[in-house]
C-alpha cells in the first residue's frame, strides 16, 4: 500500500515556536541550516508503519516508564517475555528487569548523534527485540525504525490522540514517553493498554538506576492534561487504558487504575 503524504509537510516554517517547551532549541545542534536540512517533516512516512496498522487488534500490551514505582513491581515481571511490551529512553539501566522488551523506544532528541546517525549508549536496548526512534529527524541508526514525531507545538492535549484512524501523520508529544508511545501501540491495533513507572510526580517520573536521581518533569500539569485527552479518546474508541503506577495519574482520576498482579492474571485476549 503507498504511503499517504506527510499531513505536516512544510507545515514547521508557520509555526510561532515556544523556546521554552525545547521544541527547535537545538542544544546539541547549535546551527540552524543544518536543523533545516535534517527536519523531518519534510519526509516520507516509512513503509513499516503501514505494514503494523492493526496488526494486535484484540490484543493487550505494557508500556513502561521509568518512575520508581516499577521497583516494587520487578518481581511481577517474570511473565512479561510472554507479553506484548515497550520501554522506553534509559530502560537499560534496570539490569535486574527479567524480560526482553518487544519494542524500546527512544522519543527524546539528545540521545541521538549526528542528527540520527547515532545513539547514545544509555538509551540502547540492544538486545529489544525492535528499537524505534521517534523522533522529528529521520533515525538513520542500525537496525532501528523510525517513528516521525510532530513538532512539539502539535500536542496531544490540543490535537488528540493520533493512532485511531486509518492514517498517521508524525505523532504529538504527550509529555511523557510512555504516553507519546501509546499513540503506536493504539495504531498498530491494541485494545488493552497498561502503563507502568509513569508515577507523574515531582518525585518519581524518569528514575535513573544508576544514579538513584529521578529527572523533575517539565510540567506535571501538561502530562496530565495530555493523559486526560488520551484516556477520554481511548475509552470513547471502545478500548481501554490503564494506569498501574497509582501516581498521579491514579489519584487525580486521570486514567483508571488497576493493580498489576490482577492484570497478569487476567487472560490476555479481549
Amino acid at each position: 500500500m503507498p504511503t499517504p503524504p506527510n499531513a505536516f509537510r512544510h507545515l514547521v516554517k508557520d509555526f510561532e515556536h515556544d523556546d521554552s517547551m525545547g521544541i527547535r532549541v537545538f542544544s546539541n545542534f547549535e546551527d540552524p541550516a543544518i536543523a533545516e536540512d535534517n527536519w523531518g517533516m519534510d519526509m516520507e512516512m516509512p513503509e513499516w508503519i503501514q505494514e503494523v496498522h492493526n496488526k494486535f487488534v484484540g490484543e493487550r500490551c505494557f508500556i513502561f516508564g521509568t518512575g520508581p514505582s516499577l521497583i516494587d513491581q520487578v518481581p511481577l515481571l517474570g511473565d512479561m517475555n510472554n507479553e506484548y511490551t515497550f520501554t522506553c529512553n534509559r530502560m537499560r539501566s534496570w539490569e535486574d528487569l527479567p524480560f526482553t522488551p518487544w519494542v524500546h523506544c527512544t522519543t527524546e532528541p539528545h540521545p541521538f548523534l549526528a542528527w540520527g546517525l547515532g545513539v547514545a549508549e544509555r538509551c540502547d536496548f540492544p538486545t529489544a527485540k525492535n528499537r524505534i526512534g521517534c523522533m522529528w529527524f529521520p533515525v538513520r541508526v542500525k537496525d532501528w525504525l523510525w517513528l516521525p514525531k510532530a513538532p512539539d507545538d502539535l500536542q496531544v492535549r490540543w490535537q488528540g490522540t493520533f493512532g485511531l484512524g486509518d492514517y498517521l501523520p508524525p505523532i504529538p508529544t504527550a509529555w511523557a514517553s510512555p504516553l507519546t508511545i501509546s499513540q503506536l501501540a493504539l495504531w498498530m491495533g491494541f485494545s488493552k493498554i497498561y502503563l507502568l513507572g509513569c508515577d507523574t510526580t515531582q518525585l518519581g517520573q524518569a528514575w535513573d538506576r544508576e544514579t538513584g536521581t529521578t529527572k523533575v518533569p517539565r510540567s506535571i500539569r501538561s502530562i496530565i492534561e495530555c493523559a486526560e485527552r488520551i484516556g477520554r479518546d481511548v475509552w470513547r474508541d471502545g478500548r481501554e487504558i490503564w494506569d498501574c503506577s497509582g501516581g498521579t495519574l491514579t489519584k487525580e482520576g486521570v486514567l483508571p487504575y488497576k493493580d498489576l498482579a490482577s492484570v497478569i492474571g487476567e487472560v490476555a485476549n479481549v
